[in-house]
């Protein structure tokens, strides 16, 4: 019998890509049929627009999908879906090549409804967290910051006053940790706000799973070793499947892959990469720059040319908006000609597979962690918010492959950071961890008996594979 499996996304890119390629590997690699399904707007930004850096999401999006969730408008037209598309046909006597739905593998984003609608359509539920494992301990923890009534914070000038410097100690995977490295949520001031709508969906999600049948986490046992035994502890069918990116290197062909992102001729800065040196090139991709204003942006570019590193920089169009901003900005175009390179998008894992890269400068999503850790770059965090906070924090203070940027950048001070990580005895032994990190990551994968493939095969055969 083939086994049919219904994947449902968190209907924006960053969540998207890591379900892509989980569906690469079950249709490839396991021989399962899929039904990938995804909201019209979201399907069209990813495979027409050409301008999106790989975890640019448009806020007003997210937004949009958390305000239809939290309404539960998705529910009714999922169920409709399976039922009418996908069930009915296989109980019909059409000639129907679709095999009946087996499992739903869906976001742990969308597990408000997709859990309840598996169960009552007899469908067995996993979910996929996109998160770090660190990041999905700290959503379970959260209501004890609530309980303990060191959050909502009592006003604004607990966000200045260090207050935020408190550490937290019953999280003992997370010595140390203190509440400006937690997730940005929690800095809510009144239970009216947005970041307390989102800490309680995020704790209602963490909590959630545990109805599953299994959670799929992009990441890998030596990775976040104590992250996980916590979480075992809490819900014991927790599985690291990643870096899913390296998953799908080594066990998908290359013309089955599926690109996510924009067509676009990468001839260009991959040509301008080839004729670099090793490790002499700093890549810069912050997503959507989302809370930056013009003058930071302006910072920003300086820093960088006055460092005098060969870059290259992920700067979309509408980033630079203010007239007297574009002056400058040509300014520094001018600068930089021929040790720095602008584009509007690029292919982010093959620019850091590259060999002429020696440092990341990022924003700190997961997907970019996991994949700078996957091709053993070290990294300059600048995280703005959400779980890139706790990434930067783990990667900084746990692995030692990330020096931590402060969140008020002026040009001397990014010049000083870029330096350290490009040039000093401290950037390179940063480099020469991150490097170790890559070499456990492949051991991971790349065979049969890695732990996250031998993980990802126990799920299939014992979960979401329907057997005679």
């Amino acid at each position: 019998m083939e086994n049919h499996v219904v994947c449902v996304p968190f209907p924006a890119q960053g969540h998207i890509r890591p379900m892509l390629k989980l569906t690469q590997l079950l249709h490839f690699k396991f021989e399962f049929s899929i039904t990938f399904i995804n909201t019209h707007h979201i399907h069209q930004t990813l495979f027409k627009n050409h301008h999106r850096s790989p975890e640019d999401d448009d806020p007003k999006d997210i937004l949009s999908a958390i305000n239809s969730i939290v309404t539960n408008k998705l529910e009714l037209p999922l169920k409709e879906l399976l039922v009418t598309k996908l069930l009915d046909n296989y109980n019909s006597n059409s000639d129907c090549l679709q095999p009946r739905v087996s499992c739903m593998i869906s976001d742990v984003g969308m597990s408000s409804f997709t859990l309840r609608v598996a169960e009552e359509l007899g469908i067995r539920a996993v979910l996929l967290e996109t998160a770090s494992a660190c990041s999905l301990l700290a959503y379970f923890h959260c209501r004890q910051l609530l309980d303990k009534g060191i959050i909502p914070l009592q006003d604004q000038s607990c966000l200045t006053n260090g207050y935020l410097e408190k550490s937290i100690d019953w999280i003992s995977s997370l010595k140390r940790i203190s509440l400006k490295d937690m997730p940005s949520f929690i800095r809510t001031l009144n239970p009216n706000d947005m970041n307390h709508m989102m800490l309680n969906i995020v704790m209602s999600n963490a909590h959630r799973a545990l109805k599953s049948e299994a959670i799929l986490i992009n990441t890998f046992d030596a990775l976040e070793q104590h992250a996980l035994e916590d979480l075992s502890t809490i819900f014991p069918n927790i599985h690291p499947i990643g870096p899913l990116n390296l998953m799908v290197d080594h066990h998908i062909s290359k013309k089955d892959t599926i690109n996510s992102g924009p067509l676009m001729n990468s001839n260009e800065y991959m040509k301008w990469l080839d004729s670099q040196e090793p490790k002499s090139v700093l890549y810069v991709s912050f997503g959507s720059l989302v809370g930056v204003d013009q003058e930071t942006f302006i910072e920003l570019a300086w820093g960088l040319a006055n460092s005098l590193t060969k870059f290259l920089w992920i700067v979309r169009s509408d980033q630079v908006i203010e007239k007297s901003c574009t002056i400058e900005f040509n300014r520094f175009k001018e600068e930089i000609n021929g040790r720095g390179v602008l584009v509007t998008w690029c292919d982010q894992e093959q620019v850091l597979a590259h060999p002429s890269i020696g440092g990341f400068f990022t924003h700190c999503g997961w997907n970019s962690t996991i994949e700078s850790i996957s091709y053993g770059v070290p990294m300059i965090c600048w995280p703005s918010a959400a779980d890139q906070l706790i990434n930067s924090w783990y990667c900084c203070n746990c692995l030692g492959i990330g020096m931590k940027m402060s969140e008020h950048v002026k040009r001397d001070y990014v010049e000083r950071v870029v330096k350290e990580l490009m040039e000093t005895k401290n950037g390179k032994e940063m480099g020469t961890k991150a490097a170790k990190w890559r070499n456990i990551a492949i051991e991971a994968t790349m065979s049969s008996h890695g732990s996250s493939y031998d993980n990802l095969k126990k799920v299939v055969n014992n979960v979401i594979k329907v057997h005679q």
